[in-house]
């Protein structure tokens, strides 16, 4: 089995492709890259393909030239709020079509939690928008192949070459002890990126049309910041606020700072909380596979990092 994955040298892309270039899978991968990536990070043997997600005619070309069976799609702006309809919305539209003209017997499509129709999206996220609107397009169009949806949570693990998670690891490592009121109401749901590595793998196996969601536990701040601290260097400690400690004290304080020039915010910020792909209760802990611990996923992250020197 032929298989061309988009998106091949991000992520969750070298995670797969190392997966599948590990030894004993009867699946060839392909990894489609545009003429200016660098491929130096594939896992050797790994062979390429250029196309562009812009391009219809290379879409075309390239699924034609390796003759691919499945389409494992990865790719999309993520953070360049510009090209999010481009590339996310009519890039997809464009690789359905050429996966049509081709005769690609399955696409798999890598989503993301809030765009899975039992889940509200975040209307003030582009990304989560441009996800949504691809829906239309996977399943609510007649296909001459199957269409499997995965949707995450947020993904932790190794490889990730773009430090898309650093900005959870660096203020611990950066800090003796941490009192964050800013990060201490924030809630997570975490999963480690074998989980969706081993969760394309199974909708390839399954060849069908499918959603799948990809979940782990709701957790607080302090579950994931304690985690990261407990392994990261530097042995900071952290020091859980409680919400009415910061709503009732923190709060009047820094508003009184700001008022007379000393905090350049005002407290209603120590006040805000995150939100990193948390799901109601029972859609939690979810997937097709058997899943890695978060634990896991954070300690593992935190590792890499290490071993790439910027820990």
């Amino acid at each position: 089995m032929t298989v061309l994955v988009t998106g091949a040298t991000g992520f969750v892309g070298l995670n797969l492709l190392h997966a599948m270039a590990g030894g004993g899978s009867e699946r060839e991968p392909v990894a489609m890259v545009r003429a200016s990536a660098s491929t130096a990070r594939l896992p050797d043997g790994v062979a390429t393909v250029e196309a562009d997600l812009s391009d219809s005619q290379s879409l075309t070309a390239a699924m034609a030239e390796t003759d691919a069976d499945s389409v494992v799609h990865l790719a999309a702006a993520v953070y360049d709020q510009s090209a999010m309809r481009g590339t996310n919305v009519a890039g997809t539209e464009r690789l359905l079509d050429a996966a049509t003209e081709t005769g690609v017997e399955q696409v798999v499509f890598l989503s993301t939690i809030g765009a899975h129709p039992e889940v509200p999206a975040d209307p003030d996220s582009p990304y989560q928008s441009s996800k949504v609107a691809v829906e239309k397009s996977l399943f609510e169009r007649d296909h001459p192949f199957d269409v499997a949806a995965l949707y995450p949570t947020y993904i932790f693990g190794p490889r990730d070459y773009r430090l898309t998670r650093y900005e959870h690891v660096r203020p611990i490592a950066a800090n003796r002890v941490l009192v964050p009121p800013l990060y201490t109401y924030d809630e997570y749901n975490v999963v480690h990126v074998d989980d969706v590595v081993g969760s394309i793998e199974y909708a390839l196996d399954a060849g069908e049309t499918e959603r799948y969601l990809i979940t782990g536990p709701n957790l607080t701040n302090r579950d994931v910041l304690g985690t990261i601290a407990r392994h990261a260097p530097g042995n900071c400690r952290v020091v859980n606020v409680p919400y009415g400690v910061a709503r009732w004290a923190v709060k009047p304080t820094m508003d009184l700072l700001h008022r007379v020039g000393v905090s350049p915010v005002p407290g209603a910020g120590f006040l805000e909380r995150g939100d990193y792909g948390t799901v109601r209760e029972d859609l939690a802990r979810r997937a097709p596979v058997r899943q890695r611990s978060w634990q896991a996923a954070l300690t593992e992250t935190v590792d890499w990092y290490r071993t790439v020197g910027v820990l």
